[in-house]
Protein backbone atom coordinates (compact mmCIF):
# COMPACT_ATOMS: atom_id res chain seq x y z
CA UNK A 1 0.00 0.00 0.00
CA UNK A 2 2.11 2.89 -1.25
CA UNK A 3 -0.48 5.46 -0.10
CA UNK A 4 -0.14 4.24 3.49
CA UNK A 5 3.66 4.54 3.42
CA UNK A 6 3.39 8.03 1.93
CA UNK A 7 0.80 9.03 4.54
CA UNK A 8 2.92 7.74 7.43
CA UNK A 9 5.96 9.66 6.16
CA UNK A 10 3.88 12.86 6.04
CA UNK A 11 2.66 12.31 9.61
CA UNK A 12 6.17 11.48 10.79
CA UNK A 13 7.34 14.79 9.30
CA UNK A 14 4.40 16.59 10.94
CA UNK A 15 5.41 15.19 14.34
CA UNK A 16 9.01 16.26 13.76
CA UNK A 17 8.00 19.80 12.82
CA UNK A 18 5.56 19.96 15.73
CA UNK A 19 8.22 18.85 18.20
CA UNK A 20 10.60 21.44 16.74
CA UNK A 21 8.01 24.21 17.21
CA UNK A 22 7.40 23.27 20.85
CA UNK A 23 11.12 22.92 21.57
CA UNK A 24 11.86 26.30 19.95
CA UNK A 25 9.97 27.92 22.87
CA UNK A 26 11.42 25.59 25.48
CA UNK A 27 14.34 25.59 27.88
CA UNK A 28 14.30 21.78 27.99
CA UNK A 29 17.84 20.49 28.45
CA UNK A 30 19.50 19.04 25.36
CA UNK A 31 19.77 15.66 27.07
CA UNK A 32 15.96 15.39 27.26
CA UNK A 33 15.09 16.62 23.77
CA UNK A 34 15.43 13.25 21.97
CA UNK A 35 13.28 11.60 24.65
CA UNK A 36 10.65 14.31 24.20
CA UNK A 37 10.57 13.82 20.40
CA UNK A 38 10.27 10.06 20.83
CA UNK A 39 7.50 10.50 23.39
CA UNK A 40 5.50 12.63 20.94
CA UNK A 41 5.79 9.97 18.20
CA UNK A 42 4.98 7.10 20.56
CA UNK A 43 2.01 8.96 22.08
CA UNK A 44 0.55 9.65 18.64
CA UNK A 45 0.92 5.95 17.82
CA UNK A 46 -0.62 4.88 21.13
CA UNK A 47 -3.50 7.33 21.02
CA UNK A 48 -4.60 7.16 17.39
CA UNK A 49 -2.27 5.09 15.24
CA UNK A 50 -1.37 8.49 13.73
CA UNK A 51 -4.95 9.17 12.56
CA UNK A 52 -7.03 12.31 12.88
CA UNK A 53 -10.07 10.91 11.07
CA UNK A 54 -11.81 7.57 10.61
CA UNK A 55 -14.25 6.46 7.98
CA UNK A 56 -17.82 5.90 9.19
CA UNK A 57 -19.92 4.66 6.34
CA UNK A 58 -18.92 6.84 3.43
CA UNK A 59 -17.94 9.85 5.56
CA UNK A 60 -14.71 10.85 7.27
CA UNK A 61 -15.25 11.89 10.88
CA UNK A 62 -12.80 12.98 13.57
CA UNK A 63 -11.44 10.09 15.58
CA UNK A 64 -13.13 10.45 18.98
CA UNK A 65 -13.32 8.42 22.16
CA UNK A 66 -16.32 8.00 24.42
CA UNK A 67 -14.56 10.19 27.02
CA UNK A 68 -14.26 13.28 24.80
CA UNK A 69 -10.76 12.73 23.46
CA UNK A 70 -10.34 13.64 19.82
CA UNK A 71 -7.96 13.42 16.90
CA UNK A 72 -4.35 12.52 16.33
CA UNK A 73 -3.24 12.98 19.94
CA UNK A 74 -6.66 12.25 21.53
CA UNK A 75 -6.74 15.61 23.29
CA UNK A 76 -9.66 15.83 25.67
CA UNK A 77 -12.07 18.52 24.49
CA UNK A 78 -13.46 19.19 27.96
CA UNK A 79 -10.23 19.23 29.93
CA UNK A 80 -8.35 21.45 27.47
CA UNK A 81 -11.19 23.62 26.09
CA UNK A 82 -9.93 26.76 27.81
CA UNK A 83 -6.51 26.46 26.13
CA UNK A 84 -7.30 24.96 22.73
CA UNK A 85 -9.99 25.54 20.13
CA UNK A 86 -12.32 22.53 20.19
CA UNK A 87 -13.07 22.78 16.46
CA UNK A 88 -9.36 22.91 15.73
CA UNK A 89 -8.76 19.84 17.85
CA UNK A 90 -11.42 17.94 15.90
CA UNK A 91 -10.80 19.18 12.40
CA UNK A 92 -7.13 20.11 12.07
CA UNK A 93 -4.54 17.36 12.34
CA UNK A 94 -1.64 19.78 12.66
CA UNK A 95 -3.40 21.78 15.38
CA UNK A 96 -4.30 18.63 17.31
CA UNK A 97 -0.74 17.33 17.03
CA UNK A 98 0.65 20.61 18.30
CA UNK A 99 -1.77 20.71 21.23
CA UNK A 100 -0.85 17.17 22.23
CA UNK A 101 2.87 17.92 21.89
CA UNK A 102 2.50 21.00 24.10
CA UNK A 103 0.61 19.01 26.73
CA UNK A 104 3.29 16.30 26.70
CA UNK A 105 5.98 18.96 27.07
CA UNK A 106 4.12 20.40 30.05
CA UNK A 107 3.86 17.02 31.77
CA UNK A 108 7.53 16.26 31.09
CA UNK A 109 8.87 19.62 32.28
CA UNK A 110 6.45 20.39 35.12
CA UNK A 111 6.01 16.93 36.56
CA UNK A 112 8.19 14.04 35.32
CA UNK A 113 11.56 15.83 35.44
CA UNK A 114 10.99 17.86 38.64
CA UNK A 115 9.67 14.78 40.45
CA UNK A 116 12.74 12.83 39.26
CA UNK A 117 10.72 10.00 37.75
CA UNK A 118 13.86 8.68 36.06
CA UNK A 119 15.40 8.14 39.53
CA UNK A 120 12.44 6.16 40.91
CA UNK A 121 12.69 2.34 41.08
CA UNK A 122 11.56 1.24 37.61
CA UNK A 123 11.18 4.88 36.66
CA UNK A 124 11.40 6.45 33.23
CA UNK A 125 10.66 10.00 32.11
CA UNK A 126 8.76 9.02 28.94
CA UNK A 127 6.60 6.50 30.77
CA UNK A 128 5.82 9.02 33.51
CA UNK A 129 5.03 11.71 30.95
CA UNK A 130 2.64 9.42 29.08
CA UNK A 131 0.97 8.25 32.31
CA UNK A 132 0.31 11.89 33.23
CA UNK A 133 -0.86 12.63 29.68
CA UNK A 134 -3.28 9.75 29.91
CA UNK A 135 -4.45 10.18 33.51
CA UNK A 136 -3.53 13.72 34.57
CA UNK A 137 -0.73 14.78 36.93
CA UNK A 138 -1.89 12.42 39.68
CA UNK A 139 -1.24 9.54 37.26
CA UNK A 140 2.45 10.37 36.94
CA UNK A 141 3.67 7.21 38.69
CA UNK A 142 0.87 4.97 37.52
CA UNK A 143 3.13 2.98 35.16
CA UNK A 144 5.24 1.97 38.18
CA UNK A 145 2.23 0.27 39.75
CA UNK A 146 1.10 3.25 41.81
CA UNK A 147 -2.73 3.03 41.76
CA UNK A 148 -2.63 0.90 38.60
CA UNK A 149 -5.40 -1.46 37.56
CA UNK A 150 -4.93 -4.32 35.11
CA UNK A 151 -6.52 -2.19 32.39
CA UNK A 152 -4.10 0.70 32.93
CA UNK A 153 -1.18 -1.72 33.12
CA UNK A 154 -2.06 -2.89 29.60
CA UNK A 155 -2.24 0.73 28.39
CA UNK A 156 1.08 1.65 29.98
CA UNK A 157 2.79 -1.51 28.72
CA UNK A 158 1.50 -0.86 25.18
CA UNK A 159 2.88 2.68 25.27
CA UNK A 160 6.23 1.39 26.54
CA UNK A 161 6.48 -1.12 23.66
CA UNK A 162 5.76 1.67 21.19
CA UNK A 163 8.23 4.02 22.85
CA UNK A 164 10.96 1.36 22.67
CA UNK A 165 10.21 0.83 18.96
CA UNK A 166 10.37 4.57 18.30
CA UNK A 167 13.61 4.84 20.30
CA UNK A 168 15.08 2.14 18.07
CA UNK A 169 14.13 4.15 14.95
CA UNK A 170 11.16 1.91 14.15
CA UNK A 171 8.33 4.44 14.41
CA UNK A 172 7.02 3.46 10.98
CA UNK A 173 6.04 0.14 12.55
CA UNK A 174 2.88 2.13 13.31
CA UNK A 175 1.72 0.64 9.99
CA UNK A 176 0.89 -2.52 11.95
CA UNK A 177 -2.23 -0.66 13.08
CA UNK A 178 -3.45 -0.75 9.51
CA UNK A 179 -2.93 -4.48 8.98
CA UNK A 180 0.10 -3.76 6.79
Amino acid sequence: MPELQEYLLVVQKLFGETSDRVLAKSSLAAEHRPLYRQTVLATGWQESCWRQFVKKGDKLTPLASSTGDVGLMQVNRTTWRSLYDVKGLSGDMSYNGYAGAEILHQYLTRYAIPKKEDKQPGGHLARATYSAYNAGPRGLGRYRGVRQSATWKKVDDAFWAKFKAVSAGQELAVKSCYGA
